[in-house]
């Protein structure tokens, strides 16, 4: 027994790892994605860089914050060189005159910012018009939604097979009942992550589509 919980403490920690960087694409809504890698089963695993109140259909300050400038000296979040206020419901403005010589990288950021965005300038001054969310714009969020968390379940698939491949590598080390007992708590894991993942889901649907 104490073989098979040195086993099963060999794959946990990763599994669970791997686990927490799974349910990002579900409270995280992306349309970006970006790979990080857990050091302890070298499983690539997608997250999301872009949080999922960023694709609600009321947009407020905050939602820029999370977009990344390229400058001269690297890359920097807007809200660290430009002064992020609303102005009104329907316009934010962003204040470049700390940083002046990155108002036309920031106006880049959020062209790119995936937020269908289109950001006008008056010197160092950026003023972003809050579009009017149409109908196909809510559908389209949705799907990037779901095609994000198909991408997760993928991920987790991956994940799951690479802690019940090291498992079976150990079974000379603990008993058949152990390791059986060891897989079912690593797919109960997997099952109840879909099942975040599929809730997750729902709750952004209706947030978009009502």
């Amino acid at each position: 027994m104490a073989l098979g919980l040195r086993c099963f403490r060999m794959v946990y920690p990763a599994f669970c790892n791997s686990l927490a960087a799974l349910t990002r694409p579900v409270s995280a809504v992306m349309l970006k994605t970006v790979s990080g890698r857990q050091n302890d089963h070298g499983q690539s695993i997608a997250y999301s860089a872009v949080p999922t109140r960023h694709f609600a259909t009321k947009k407020a300050k905050g939602s820029l914050d999370h977009i990344t400038v390229v400058t001269a000296d690297g890359k920097l979040a807007l809200n660290q060189i430009g002064q992020i206020s609303m102005k009104s419901p329907q316009l934010i403005l962003v204040n470049m005159a700390s940083f002046p010589e990155c108002t036309a990288a920031a106006i880049k950021a959020i062209r790119e910012s995936g937020m269908n965005l289109n950001p006008e300038v008056e010197g160092t001054l950026i003023r972003v018009p809050i579009p009017k969310v149409t109908r196909e714009h809510r559908e389209m969020l949705v799907k990037l939604a779901k095609q994000n968390t198909n991408k997760a379940k993928e991920s987790l698939r991956k994940v799951r097979t690479s802690a019940m491949t090291k498992l079976k590598k150990s079974k000379d080390k603990a008993s058949e009942d152990t390791i059986r007992l060891i897989e079912k708590q690593i797919s109960q894991m997997a099952d109840d992550t879909v099942a975040e993942l599929d809730r997750h889901l729902a709750v952004k649907t209706k947030e978009l589509l009502g």
